[in-house]
């Protein structure tokens, strides 16, 4: 049985301080074990998130690095840039999703929403309209839209357990498996009703917590519309400073000490030192994208990968195929490549 929490060990932080203190992490200390009742905890958080008719189509595979013996099937999948942080961190969490909960348990999820008293005649609910109308139609959804909607409910689910995880003092981060199409479901002996979704790793970190800083976004209004599509929503100046005030908004990346830290931990694994770098024509016009909610750190950073030099050309094959991938969807090609694209 698992050592369980005190109440010393229950986190008081606000749902908005975790979700401004989440990072992607991917340097993980190999020594240190996430505890049992915080993995459970997380998982907990998934099982309470949304889901469509109380269908409960999302299920996860709790790996543990050290108790596993599939590790090389799981590494044959997993991106190739990923290898470092799978082979460091405590567990990985597979989540899959359930294609025939739909079709299995749509009866009885809507049965269970009525008894608890979220099925109700005011929103136009009867059990004559249910039995003859609205469950068959659920049931009769072919499998494509079953997928993309449930997938998405898993989507929650792990939104929903990254931030418990945070909130518990765990780093993680969402990892590729594209290397090996249908290997994960190989590995675990899947039914084929059963669909990796995706997985993430989990750990404490080799690295600051801040990971650097707070990703770069897009504009908040370039985001989200009002009332209409392409009719931004501003966010007040005095809200955003309620949300740093709150912890959700947090110093933008790069920090003091980032790239030194990267450094560190790479002579620490004998791996290669340094971040990739991109061409100073795409430097110059990514930096001035209105798009982009650059802060002054970024733009420093940028400016100094410029004045140092040194930094590649555009191979002109791959010029032309990525004019010929935005063509092809309608693109402006000038604004992604560059005036003398």
């Amino acid at each position: 049985m698992s050592t369980l929490p005190t109440s010393a060990d229950i986190p008081t932080k606000t749902v908005l301080q975790a979700i401004g203190d989440r990072r992607t992490i991917r340097y993980y200390d190999p020594e240190k074990v996430v505890e049992d009742w915080k993995i459970k905890t997380m998982l907990q958080a998934g099982r309470l998130q949304s889901c469509q008719g109380n269908i409960n189509a999302t299920e996860a595979i709790v790996v543990n690095r050290r108790t596993t013996d599939m590790w090389d099937e799981i590494e044959e999948c997993v991106s190739g840039f990923n290898v470092q942080m799978i082979n460091q961190a405590s567990h990985l969490i597979f989540w899959v999703t359930n294609l025939n909960a739909w079709y299995g348990r749509a009866n009885d999820g809507l049965s269970t929403l009525a008894m608890s008293g979220a099925l109700t005649k005011y929103h136009g609910w009867n059990y004559e309209f249910s039995m003859t109308q609205t469950i068959p139609r659920l049931m009769s959804f072919p499998t494509e839209r079953t997928d993309q909607l449930l997938r998405f409910e898993s989507g929650l689910a792990v939104a929903n357990a990254m931030i418990a995880g945070e909130a518990l003092g765990v780093s993680q981060s969402l990892i590729a498996f594209g290397r090996k199409p249908g290997g994960v479901e190989k590995a675990f002996g899947l039914p084929p009703e059963y669909k990796f979704t995706w997985a993430h790793v989990v750990g404490y970190p080799n690295e600051d917590r801040k990971a650097g800083g707070q990703r770069v976004r897009l504009k908040f209004e370039k985001l989200f519309h009002d009332d209409q599509f392409k009719n931004p929503m501003h966010i007040e100046p005095e809200l955003v400073e309620w949300q740093k005030q709150a912890g959700m908004l947090q110093e933008q990346a790069p920090l003091d000490g980032r790239f030194e830290e990267i450094d560190r931990i790479a002579t620490q694994f004998s791996r290669d030192p340094g971040v990739v770098s991109w061409p100073e024509r795409e430097i110059k016009r990514l930096i001035n994208d209105d798009d982009w909610d650059f802060g002054p750190r970024i733009k420093a950073r940028a400016q100094q990968l410029i004045d140092q030099g040194g930094l590649p050309d555009y191979p002109e094959e791959m010029l032309d195929t990525f004019r010929r991938i935005m063509e092809e969807r309608g693109l402006d090609v000038k604004k992604f490549l560059g005036e003398d694209a």
